[in-house]
This record gives structure tokens, sequence and C-alpha cells, in this order.
């Protein structure tokens, strides 16, 4: 018998798809300079070109590992989101930070990691060991 997938799981499935698009389409922006993007930031556009565009696939192998119910995704996640976090103040220069879409997103993946991890990883486990199609 399967065990029922919990909310949360679902919602880090959701967080962490949501962060791959918006780390695509920051790389998109920066290669356009669609807003004047370039100009924003606090260091050369490239270095965040090439870090965003890693980070944003690296938060797809997050997910996919996510689906595949393995554990190590929940290790993934949570030093993508630090990365994340800390790399909003850096990109705009200052601790007096803007707050964005992408620092609450990250937020709030520290946060459902601290509280719920050993739910998750619990439910990860018991989910492999029903097997697939349980």
């Amino acid at each position: 018998m399967a065990k029922k997938r919990s909310f949360s799981y679902f919602l880090l499935l959701i967080l962490a798809f949501e962060k791959f698009i918006q780390h695509m389409f920051v790389t998109f922006a920066l290669i356009t300079d669609l807003g004047r993007l370039r100009q924003q930031v606090s260091l050369d556009f490239r270095f965040f070109l090439i870090s965003g565009f890693l980070v944003g696939i690296l938060f797809l192998v997050a997910f996919f590992l996510l689906l595949r119910r393995n554990p190590l995704s929940l290790s993934l996640l949570l030093y993508l989101a630090l990365f994340d976090f800390i790399g909003e103040f850096v990109a705009q220069g200052t601790i007096f930070n803007i707050i964005t879409v992408s620092l609450l997103v990250a937020t709030l993946i520290l946060i459902l990691l601290r509280l719920k991890r050993e739910e998750l990883r619990d439910n990860m486990n018991l989910l492999v060991q029903a097997g697939p199609g349980s």
C-alpha cells in the first residue's frame, strides 16, 4: 500500500520548477538586456548570466530528483535556495534588499525544508520502498 504524498512534497515540486523558470527568464532578460537589466546588477552581468543559468539547470535537476523521490533532492534544494537567497543581495549590491519574488520563493523553500525535512525524507523513503505502481 503506497503512502500518500504530502502537501509539502507538492509545494516543493512547484517551487523548484518556479525557480527553474525564473532563472531561465532572468537569463533571457540578461542576454537581451530586457528592461535594461544589465545596468541594474551590481557586478558584471555575465557573471549573473552564467551563474543564473547554471543554478536554473540545477533547480531543474532538483525538480526531477524530487519526482523520482530521491532524498538527495532535499539537500540540493537547500543549497540552491541558500545560494539564490545570498545571490539576491549580491546582485542588488546591498543588504537593504528590495523584496523580490525570487527572494520570497527562496525563503519559502528554506522554511519548508527546515520545518518539514524529516517528514519529506520519510515520505520519500516510504514511497521508494513501496515500489512503482503501488
